[in-house]
């Protein structure tokens, strides 16, 4: 009976701490109607999906994407610049009501956010200079090979599987990892295919991709866990932004093609 009752104590000492962890249903929801604002978490280097210009204004796939979203909500949106791991930690921390900006969604992430059904299927590939001698992304795992890539970002721990002979080089940009690898101190680049198609039409000539895939990420809108609301209206307004076509614009009008099938078959 003593043990019962104590752990019941214990148990009543652990709930607010629990329930505290995450917004309460309708949280977010509220507070974005009530302010007007909705605070969307960036990255200020990662084109197509977001870039700051040097006016200091965003722009890109995903910034398309907050304005469409918070215009749907009748309200404005308000960009708030993070690196890679700040994207988590500004939903954490109520700094952000969402972060849209070449977030993959996984189980790692899920465990402290809520994620948004996806609204686009990104491969994974290898970015190397044209006159490489690696020809396809089994290359990659080789002793000798210097592969850079995103610290902390949703590929980190793919790679780290994909190529545990490489050396893997870590940055906090996609920016700091292409500038390493124009300039010879890395010899592939691991990112998505869109960022590299970018980059290859960027510099002509200069760049290629490997064949093949190392991966397959599902780009989703993160969220404060706990507020079952806000994600329903989120994937609502996911729902009919793919029903009425404009993704698929948006897609195309920063990346020059159109964007896969959203499905588990890529």
């Amino acid at each position: 009976m003593f043990r019962t009752k104590l752990f019941a104590a214990a148990l009543a000492l652990l709930l607010p701490v629990v329930a505290g962890s995450g917004a309460k249903a309708g949280e977010v929801l509220d507070r974005v109607v009530s302010s007007g604002k909705l605070r969307v978490a960036v990255m200020g280097s990662l084109p197509p999906y977001t870039n700051m210009r040097p006016d200091g204004q965003m722009e890109g796939y995903d910034i398309d994407l907050a304005k469409k979203f918070a215009a749907a909500l009748k309200v404005t949106p308000e960009f708030i610049v993070v690196d890679s791991a700040g994207r988590v930690a500004a939903l954490q921390t109520g700094k952000a009501d969402v972060t849209i900006s070449g977030f993959a969604r996984n189980v790692q992430r899920s465990l402290t956010i809520a994620f948004s059904d996806p609204y686009l299927i990104v491969p994974g590939r290898i970015l190397v200079k044209t006159d490489s001698p690696l020809k396809s992304v089994e290359d990659v795992n080789d002793p000798k090979v210097k592969l850079s890539l995103n610290r902390g970002g949703n590929s980190e721990p793919i790679i780290a599987a994909k190529f545990p002979d490489a050396q893997r080089m870590r940055f906090n940009t996609n920016a700091d990892g292409l500038n390493a690898l124009m300039s010879d101190q890395v010899d592939a680049m691991a990112q998505d295919a869109f960022y590299h198609a970018e980059q290859i039409a960027k510099h002509p000539g200069q760049l290629r991709m490997l064949d093949g895939t190392y991966s397959r990420q599902e780009d989703s809108i993160g969220a404060p866990a706990g507020d079952a609301d806000w994600l329903r209206v989120i994937n609502l307004w996911l729902e009919q932004l793919n029903a009425t076509g404009e993704n698929k614009e948006l897609f195309k009008k920063w990346f020059g093609f159109d964007p896969p099938k959203i499905t588990a078959d890529y």
